[in-house]
């Protein structure tokens, strides 16, 4: 209750239909890397700050996204086994419930965060309920891209160019994830061996390796020298992330992948790609699988019909190791999982990591 008798809600940042899909007897095991405690949990207490979110987007998060995620992830990821088949809103109500995902923990700024809109200025610095009001707003496809174009609008203007159609004001720090999300492609992976996935606070990890600013000189060089229309298509669609990705439950999950990436595999995207010999292969240069597992989906049908058919991957344990290990990495304070056995291998490669101490999740420890 506030001091006036009003309840406040306790808001969650992680939402509860995703942390019961890492349940183990009915309960979360969760970490709190600031106090080195672990502890066993039901969803409702995880997670989670009264007053968090004003009440307004509380119910907007529940209605525009999570609910419509919740009956698409029980219709038709919960039972998949090898295929998931989209149609183009299904495809969107994934992509908005990922931007949502991404921009809903509300980080603190640093020192160094501090000091750099000093020089950027105030327009850089991330208004979450203001972006997140603009996103769940977004009733289409279409709606995310007119985000996206208020930007490229600002930048006109900013050169003294001719002005575009969007319309308002751009969000400049909600940009970033709305290109790397929206130009992205999905991949929806899965693990059957004893390693799980665990989930951060923050609901992802980010990826930014060796190509992460190579696969943008690499595409700018080949749009100068050919002139391929790919290849300036591609230009418009790259950043330095290399992928993000969102564990859905402790066995299953989604990878948002640069679309760069498709140039390396069988897709509608045709490049002679030399690797630079220090990351010679897709393994070396994301840390994980291979060409295969980060296959784009097949496409099926005409305009506004259209299905995407997505094969769903099988990782190894290796392939878990890493992913949990960029979560972990990326947490800001608390971690959950199923029961720490089921992240026994992923702790005794972690604990290492010199700016983070993981060794109270150890359980050999």
């Amino acid at each position: 209750m506030s001091g006036g008798g009003r309840l406040v809600i306790n808001s969650h940042y992680v939402p509860q239909f995703i942390l019961r899909n890492f349940y183990t007897n009915d309960k979360i095991t969760y970490c709190d890397l600031e106090k080195k405690k672990v502890e066993l949990r039901n969803t409702r207490s995880v997670f989670s700050e009264e007053g968090y979110y004003p009440e307004g987007i509380e119910k907007d998060l529940c209605k525009k996204a999570e609910y419509l995620f919740a009956n698409l992830y029980h219709n038709k990821f919960e039972e998949a086994r090898n295929t998931v088949v989209l149609t183009r809103d299904e495809l969107f109500t994934v992509k908005k419930y990922l931007i949502v995902s991404a921009i809903r923990y509300k980080n603190e700024l640093t020192d160094f965060d501090e000091e750099q809109l000093k020089i950027l200025g105030p327009d850089f610095k991330m208004d979450y309920d203001r972006s997140l009001n603009e996103i769940l707003a977004c009733e289409s496809p279409d709606d995310l891209f007119n985000e996206i174009f208020k930007m490229q609008d600002y930048i006109a203007r900013k050169l003294g160019k001719e002005i575009s159609e969007a319309q308002g004001e751009p969000n400049i720090p909600l940009w970033a994830e709305l290109i790397d999300i929206t130009h992205s492609y999905l991949v929806f992976v899965k693990t059957r061996e004893k390693e799980k996935f665990l989930i951060p606070d923050v609901g992802r990890a980010i990826a930014e390796g060796p190509l992460s600013l190579k696969k943008f000189d690499a595409v700018l060089q080949n749009a100068m020298t050919t002139f391929n229309p790919q290849a300036l298509q591609l230009l418009g669609m790259i950043s330095p992330r290399d992928y993000s990705f969102y564990p859905l439950s402790k066995n299953f999950g989604v990878l948002s992948m640069n679309s760069f990436y498709k140039v390396l595999t069988d897709s509608e995207y045709h490049f002679n790609v030399i690797m630079p010999e220090d990351c010679p292969t897709v393994s070396a240069a994301l840390g994980f699988g291979d060409r295969n597992t980060i296959t784009p989906p097949k496409v099926r049908g005409n305009g506004n019909s259209k299905e995407y058919i997505y094969d769903i991957k099988n990782l190894t344990t290796k392939d878990v190791i890493h992913l949990n290990g960029l979560m972990l990495i990326e947490a800001k304070r608390f971690v959950a999982c199923g029961e720490l056995s089921e992240i026994e291998n992923t702790m005794e490669y972690i604990t290492d990591y010199p700016e983070k101490d993981f060794s109270f999740m150890n359980i050999n420890a």
